[in-house]
């Protein structure tokens, strides 16, 4: 086996989560390093960087998976570096930091940059990088759990390690304000099919890390249990109410019991919720 690439992670902070809930990854190869994704809080972006530097070796790139803040806002830490990003997950990031700006302040105060960075390398899907001499590719997955999700792979030994941002989480309570629930399915089903044929490693965004390939499995459930907690309401009017929120929050404590992520859950689910119901009255006319 070889020694390099060496993936080291970086777990931070993020809003009122545990500390111990978005992940960033140091990249180590034999000469250089690559850091995929930044964090959110400014002392947790700068662990990241702290870790990049006490390698040794020079940083040649930050990568990003997808534009919410708390895979790029910790950006201010390397902003002397090229940041590699689809277009995509620029514009969304620039959106999103227009739309959440007040909301981080709120709730991180100093701990959240003033002034914010942006990729600043465009890619495409399928495009090749080396870096220390370890090739990274980009795969452009469209809407899923943002409106611009990406994944970043490498091979060591012969297996495959996917960065796959939060396209995948590993039983953590998930963010679907964005909307995409059919274009994520989708996603899950085009990332099972593509790993079928070998040993694949996935690094993910939230919760236990690296995980093998049935938390695919676990995820597609996931998602699946709030689209039908939704359909079963009896309530579909729009306002959304609180009493309905609850009812899909219920819902979705019985597939993963525990309280530790539902900040993610819950965050703005009342206008996806609306916006779901609008569209299956138009349907139904």
């Amino acid at each position: 086996m070889s020694d390099f690439p060496k993936i080291h992670t970086v777990t931070g902070k993020f809003m009122l989560l545990p500390r111990d809930h978005v992940h960033a990854y140091v990249v180590e190869t034999e000469s250089a390093v690559v850091v995929i994704d930044t964090t959110l809080a400014l002392s947790s972006a700068a662990n990241v960087r702290r870790l990049a530097d006490s390698i040794g070796k020079p940083i040649e790139a930050v990568l990003l998976t997808h534009g919410h803040p708390d895979h790029y806002t910790g950006l201010v830490q390397f902003e002397e570096f090229p940041c590699l990003a689809s277009w995509g997950c620029r514009d969304f990031a620039r959106r999103e930091d227009i739309a959440k700006a007040e909301t981080a302040k709120m709730y991180l105060g100093d701990e959240y940059p003033a002034q914010r960075a942006f990729p600043n390398a465009m890619v495409n899907d399928g495009q090749k990088f080396t870096f220390g001499g370890v090739e990274f590719t980009f795969t452009d997955l469209g809407p899923g759990e943002s409106d611009s999700d990406g994944m970043w792979t490498i091979e060591k030994d012969g297996a495959r390690i996917a960065f796959v941002g939060d396209a995948v989480a590993n039983r953590t309570h998930c963010f679907f304000r964005d909307g995409h629930t059919s274009e994520w399915l989708r996603i899950l089903d085009r990332l099972e099919k593509e790993f079928a044929d070998r040993d694949t490693l996935l690094y993910i965004g939230h919760g236990a890390t690296p995980s093998t390939m049935e938390v695919i499995q676990w995820q597609r459930g996931y998602i699946q249990t709030f689209v039908a907690a939704m359909h079963a309401l009896e309530d579909k009017t729009v306002p959304v109410t609180r009493a309905q929120q609850e009812k899909i929050i219920a819902a979705m404590k019985r597939y993963l019991p525990g309280d530790a992520t539902l900040f993610l859950l819950d965050y703005e689910m009342d206008v996806f919720m609306g916006q779901y119901f609008g569209v299956l009255v138009e349907a139904s006319h």
